[in-house]
């Protein structure tokens, strides 16, 4: 199976702005991303979609492939499908965050290796164990699957709900935003219309779920460390120094 990796690289970030650009120990934050991408031998090619010449400058001296893709996208699921219509000789995408900078690279092979042993229209995304001070934190995006590994719900709330209080880390997972689709599953996506639900929650998974296309779920070990501060990305500079 040909699998493209895919990291969206916005410039106008409302609480970060020109994040992408960061640097830290020296190499922009998206080179952190795009190396981790590459040096996991998991993916056919590595590409950045950006709307944004000064990002795209960046990753060329780096010697990063840049694909430019609409300002007006309002994710990083519509950049990637944008990126498949124009380079459509691949069997599935990778949508990798540019903002995850400590992504394992044994996290993206044992994820794609999942990817291509699917369905030929699959959808898979992330999950880790959740622990009980993030159940209620909204920035926290929980969710539970089924006996056979599919998603059933993705919620800001803490889900299941418990009556009696107690917390069971066995039910419910945190999510991590590492998205991957067969080319079929992403021509599905790119028909749907947005959900309600999806809404009201501010997660565009549950576009997909609630119109019928199954969700798969990788679990694994990861600490995730997404970005969206720049007392953040600060931090995450300390992590990369030890």
């Amino acid at each position: 199976m040909k699998t493209l990796c895919v990291i969206p690289a916005r410039y106008g970030s409302q609480r970060f702005p020109g994040k992408p650009l960061f640097p830290l120990m020296g190499r922009p934050m998206v080179q952190w991303v795009f190396r981790a991408a590459t040096e996991s031998g998991a993916f056919s090619e590595v590409v950045i979609a950006t709307d944004d010449s000064r990002i795209a400058s960046v990753v060329k001296d780096f010697g990063g492939r840049v694909v430019m893709t609409d300002v007006d996208h309002p994710s990083g699921t519509d950049r990637v499908i944008e990126v498949a219509q124009q380079m459509p000789q691949f069997d599935a995408y990778v949508n990798l965050q540019g903002d995850e900078p400590l992504v394992p690279t044994e996290l993206l092979r044992s994820f794609v290796s999942q990817l291509e042993r699917g369905r030929q229209d699959q959808i898979l995304t992330a999950a880790t164990d959740i622990a009980a001070e993030e159940m209620n934190d909204f920035n926290v995006v929980k969710l539970v699957f089924d006996t056979a590994g599919r998603a059933c719900y993705f919620s800001r709330s803490a889900i299941p709900h418990s009556r009696s209080g107690e917390f069971s880390p066995e039910l419910c997972f945190k999510h991590i935003g590492l998205y991957g689709f067969t080319q079929s599953a992403l021509r599905s996506i790119a028909e749907l219309q947005p959900h309600p639900i999806e809404k009201l929650e501010s997660l565009e998974q549950l576009r997909w779920l609630l119109n019928g296309l199954p969700i798969y779920v990788h679990l694994c070990e990861y600490e995730a460390h997404g970005i969206d501060t720049l007392e953040q990305a600060l931090a995450v500079e300390k992590l990369l120094d030890k």
